[in-house]
């Protein structure tokens, strides 16, 4: 074979693979569009007022791992503590923090240390100490050897006590309704619904949140935090919303995930075993309930529950994204035994091939596409002008699925002022040539870390302002 046809070839084969990821996202977007109506039509008939008083709405122990978290964990403890629920119980999981995170807490919330008898029902690292707040009885700090973010949500199982637990993190600030609007869904059906998830805003300061609307953002002038802002709110409305619809959501947000307990227990609490627990938990409730033919649903939804903060530099974004592509491609080929087995219903034949198709293989057909173009200039096979309204014409077709995503969410939401709505919609066709290639890079990266077995988590630096 020449090196012409191998050119021609794998241009094709590029060609095909991303005419079947649009084409999957077209679909996804039409199935959320539809999804997302009927849930805010839901939510807008729930009376919440009845929910936040009853003294049958479900308890929570809501779960929050600290690594290094000096700067905001106060802040998002405090948000924590001001859920507008009826009973619920925070847990404040200090995993073998370096800084000063222990010091804040104990500060803020005026910890004293209790000795607690409670059921180790999973293996953590040891605990050096648990403290109980004298300001908010519903308050527990556990201070523990380092251990990674799943050995402290089990530490933080152990010490639970209700049916419900709301794992998050302890670097985003909650919005008072998230927990209460969260539950209701799992309360309608808590004999099928095992799991609710939802969103967080990506908001680089404070100051750019109305608070006569929790939910409002200002976006400002930095190109990296809005892209940041147009992919997430892709991903999640055009992806995991599309894919409540036929039950195979296989990627629970980190940030903000609720599980019933028992399913917890069953499943053998959260996994160390890979570089983030959350995809990976989700991936493993869908794999036991399919297999043994049990009822369930895991639910994703519209509404964001809080705000948090994006990388800033482009080394973070990478080393973030890298680790995002390390622990999807973990997943898939720990779960391979799922795809297309009609056994596992819409999960196996199309959840998870999604997976490997959308995105464990994207760093491969990447690479091919962007080695074959001087290759192809080289062997004049490319006609320039015929390259160049290829690109604009793609740069145009994922601007409007982008687009489409922020107009959703903030017709439900009213996030945006209008001005702001109309620069993030601007910038969505420069998403090809401003913010792919980074996330190109790191998923290169992050598929080289996998084959590597690379498991680190690589933490951004935060804001001090």
């Amino acid at each position: 074979m020449s090196l012409s046809v191998l050119v021609t070839w794998v241009v094709w084969v590029c060609l095909a693979y991303l005419l079947c990821v649009l084409a999957v996202f077209v679909v996804m977007i039409v199935a959320s569009a539809v999804e997302h109506r009927h849930v805010m039509r839901q939510a807008h008939a729930e009376d919440y007022e009845a929910l936040s008083t009853s003294r049958f709405t479900i308890p929570v122990s809501v779960i929050a791992p600290a690594y290094n978290e000096e700067i905001l964990v106060e802040a998002a403890v405090r948000s924590l503590l001001a859920f507008d629920y009826p009973q619920f119980e925070v847990i404040v999981v200090n995993d073998g923090s370096r800084d000063g995170t222990l010091a804040v807490l104990r500060r803020a919330f005026d910890l004293e240390r209790r000795q607690v008898c409670y059921r180790r029902r999973f293996h953590t690292r040891p605990v050096r100490g648990i403290y109980r707040s004298r300001t908010h009885p519903n308050l527990v700090v556990v201070d523990k050897e380092n251990g990674g973010k799943a050995d402290a949500l089990n530490a933080g199982l152990n010490l639970a006590r209700y049916r419900y637990v709301c794992t998050v993190d302890a670097d985003t600030i909650y919005f008072p309704h998230a927990l209460l609007r969260s539950m209701r869904v799992a309360m309608q059906d808590p004999a099928v619904v095992v799991g609710v998830t939802s969103s967080v805003t990506i908001s680089r300061r404070p100051e750019q949140v109305d608070p006569r609307r929790p939910g409002s953002v200002r976006i400002d002038d930095r190109l990296l935090t809005n892209f940041q802002l147009l992919d997430y709110l892709r991903a999640f409305l055009n992806n995991r919303l599309g894919w409540t619809r036929w039950n195979f959501m296989l990627c629970s947000v980190g940030s903000f995930a609720i599980w019933r307990r028992d399913v917890v227990d069953e499943l053998g609490g959260f996994s160390g075993a890979f570089t983030c627990e959350d995809i990976e938990f989700t991936f493993r409730v869908h794999d036991r309930f399919r297999r043994e033919r049990r009822p369930y649903r895991v639910v994703a939804l519209p509404e964001s529950v809080g705000r948090t903060e994006g990388p800033e530099t482009v080394r973070s974004l990478i080393a973030q994204r890298a680790r995002w592509q390390r622990v999807i491609t973990e997943t898939v080929w720990h779960y391979r035994r799922m795809l297309f087995n009609p056994r596992y219903g819409s999960v196996g034949l199309f959840g998870a091939p999604y997976y490997l198709v959308a995105e464990g293989l994207a760093p491969i057909f990447q690479v091919a596409a962007v080695a074959t173009v001087p290759l192809a200039w080289w062997l004049e096979l490319l006609d320039g002008r015929a390259f160049l309204l290829f690109l604009a014409t793609v740069a145009l077709a994922q601007g409007g699925l982008t687009n489409m995503a922020v107009l959703r969410h903030d017709r439900t939401t009213r996030s945006y002022p209008l001005g702001d709505l109309c620069r993030l919609m601007l910038l969505g066709p420069a998403d090809l040539f401003l913010y792919r290639p980074v996330l190109f890079v790191a998923q290169a990266i992050g598929l080289v870390q996998f084959l590597r077995g690379d498991k680190s988590w690589h933490k951004f630096a935060r804001n001090r302002r």
